[in-house]
C-alpha cells in the first residue's frame, strides 16, 4: 500500500496522522463482545488472518435502569434525546429490520437539527422533540439483546438461551422481510443459522459466542482459534501499569487524565483513583478497583480501555478513526507506553453487493429515491442508494421531506459502514458476495513528520 496521510490538525489530532500499513506488518486483532458484527466483518475481510478474541469482560448488553434484571430478552432500541441518550446499550447481538432498511438507532439527530430545527419537524407531526426522536428511532431502528450487568465470561447458557433465541428470531424476520422471492427464503435461513446456531442450555455464553465466530472463520477457510479476553488476554494481576497507578506516578496519571479528558471520562483523583475493575470469573460481578487487592484464582483485574496494555493492532472500522473515544485511546496508549495500538480498516462492503441480483424489498422510506419501486435486485438498490448519497445536497435543502429522507439514508449507510451486519449480508447475498468482498484501506496513526505533512489525494477523497 502507498502511504496516505491526514493534514496537520489541532486538538486531539495534533501530532498524529493516519498512514497506510500492510496487514502482514500489523495483523488485525478483533476484540469485541459480539461474534456477529465487527469481529465477523474482520474475519470476512481479512480471510481469517489476525487474532480473534471475545471481549467477555463486559456484559452482553443491558437495558438502562434495569441492569439488575436477571433474564435475557430482546428490546427495541430507542434514542431518547437529540444528545444521543438511549434506553439500552447493545453490545453482543443486535439487528435492524432488514438489510438496507432505515436504521436510526444510532442516528445523529443533532446533525439533523443543525440543518432543519427538530422543533419544526416535530410541530409538523404534532408532537414534541423528544417524542419525535423516540418514535422515529423506534420505527426505523433495531432490536438488541439485553440482560444482566454480568460479565459474559460467567453467564451460563441456561440463563442466556431464551434471549438468544429471541434475537435469532429477529434476524430471521429481518432476512424474510428483506427477501422478495419466497424461493430464496430457505437458502438464506440456512446461511443465517450457520452463523447463529440453535442455543443449547449446556455450556456458557462465552462457549457459544466462540463457536459462532469460529463458524464465520470457517466460511473463509480459516482455523484461527477464538480466544477469551478474561482468560487469554488480560493478565490476572492487572498488568505492569497497575503498580504505576497504585503509586500515583505523576507521569502516568497525567498521561491517563489527558486522554480521559478527550473523551469526557472521569479523571483520576481522590474519589476515582484507579482505571481498573475486578471481574469474577464464576459470578461475572464487576467492581471498581480503588485500592491494592490480593489476587485470587477466581477473578481478574481488568484495565479500563484507556489503560489497556500489550494489545497491538486492535482493528476498528475506518469510520470511527476521528471519534473522541478513539483519539483518547490513541493518546493514552502513546502517553502510557502501554504497547497497545489501533488500526482502521475499510472494505468495499456495500459496493461488492452491486453484482448481487437477489430480489429484495425496498424500505418504504427509501422508495421515493428509486421511483416508487417496492422491490428490485439488491445490486440495483445499492447502486441507487449510493448514487443518492453522493448527489448534490444543495438540490434538496428547501424540501423538508427530501431532506429527512436523505438524512435517514446518510445515517443508515453510516451505521452500516461501521457495524456491517455481516450476518444479514451473508444470509441475503451469499457465498459469491463473500468471495468478492475485499479490503479497501488499512491505516494506523503515526507521529506527524514533515515528510508527511501534505495529504495524498486518496486520503483527501476518503475524508
Amino acid at each position: 500500500m502507498s502511504a496516505t496521510t491526514d493534514s496537520p490538525q489541532a486538538g486531539p489530532h495534533a501530532g498524529i496522522q493516519l498512514v497506510d500499513v500492510a496487514p502482514s506488518a500489523v495483523p488485525p486483532l478483533a476484540l469485541y463482545q459480539s461474534p456477529w458484527t465487527i469481529s465477523l466483518a474482520i474475519a470476512f475481510a481479512f480471510r481469517g488472518a489476525g487474532t480473534y478474541i471475545i471481549d467477555d469482560i463486559d456484559n452482553a448488553g443491558v437495558a438502562r435502569g434495569k441492569e439488575k434484571q436477571q433474564d435475557f430478552h430482546t428490546i427495541r432500541k430507542e434514542v431518547l434525546s437529540k444528545k444521543g441518550w438511549t434506553n439500552c446499550r447493545p453490545l453482543a447481538a443486535f439487528c435492524p429490520d432488514g438489510l438496507l432498511f432505515a436504521n436510526l438507532s444510532r442516528a445523529d439527530y443533532l446533525a439533523l437539527d443543525r440543518r432543519m430545527p427538530l422543533a419544526a419537524l416535530s410541530k409538523h407531526r404534532s408532537t414534541n422533540v423528544e417524542r419525535f426522536i423516540r418514535d422515529t428511532s423506534r420505527k426505523h431502528g433495531m432490536w438488541s439483546l439485553a440482560g444482566p450487568d454480568q460479565a459474559i465470561t460467567a453467564v451460563p447458557m441456561r440463563t442466556a438461551a431464551t434471549g438468544l433465541r429471541d434475537i435469532i428470531a429477529r434476524h430471521e424476520e429481518a432476512v424474510l422481510r428483506t427477501l422478495a422471492d419466497p424461493q430464496d427464503h430457505e437458502t438464506a435461513l440456512r446461511r443465517l443459522h450457520h452463523l447463529m446456531p440453535e442455543p443449547e442450555p449446556e455450556g456458557s455464553l462465552l462457549d457459544y459466542f466462540q463457536q459462532c465466530l469460529r463458524r464465520g472463520l470457517e466460511l473463509v477457510g480459516s482455523d484461527t482459534p477464538v480466544l477469551s479476553a478474561a482468560r487469554d488476554l488480560i493478565p490476572p494481576d492487572g498488568g505492569r501499569l497497575l503498580p504505576r497507578f497504585l503509586h500515583c506516578d505523576p507521569k502516568t496519571v497525567d498521561a491517563y487524565n489527558t486522554a480521559a479528558a478527550i473523551q469526557g471520562s472521569r479523571l483520576i483523583d481522590a474519589d476515582h483513583p484507579l482505571p481498573y475493575y475486578t471481574v469474577g470469573l464464576s459470578d461475572g460481578v464487576r467492581a471498581d478497583l480503588t485500592h491494592p487487592l490480593r489476587q485470587t484464582p477466581d477473578q481478574v483485574i481488568a484495565p479500563k480501555i484507556l489503560a489497556l496494555e500489550g494489545v497491538a493492532g486492535m482493528a476498528l472500522p475506518r469510520t470511527t478513526a476521528r471519534r473522541s473515544t478513539i483519539l483518547a485511546r490513541e493518546h493514552a496508549y502513546r502517553g502510557l507506553e502501554s504497547g497497545s495500538s489501533q488500526v482502521f480498516f475499510d472494505t468495499d462492503w456495500l459496493e461488492s453487493l452491486r453484482s448481487c441480483g437477489t430480489e429484495v424489498h425496498v424500505d418504504g422510506i427509501f422508495q421515493p429515491l428509486v421511483g416508487g419501486r417496492q422491490t428490485m435486485p439488491l445490486g440495483d438498490l445499492v447502486a441507487e442508494l449510493l448514487r443518492h448519497e453522493e448527489s448534490d445536497e444543495q438540490d434538496h435543502q428547501e424540501d423538508p421531506t427530501e431532506l429527512w429522507t436523505r438524512w435517514v439514508l446518510h445515517e443508515t449507510l453510516a451505521d452500516l459502514r461501521t457495524w456491517h451486519y455481516p450476518v444479514l449480508a451473508y444470509a441475503v447475498a451469499g457465498e459469491k458476495w463473500l468471495e468478492r468482498l475485499s479490503l479497501r484501506s488499512y491505516t494506523e496513526y503515526r507521529s506527524l513528520t514533515p515528510a508527511h505533512s501534505i495529504p495524498s489525494r486518496n486520503e483527501e477523497e476518503s475524508s
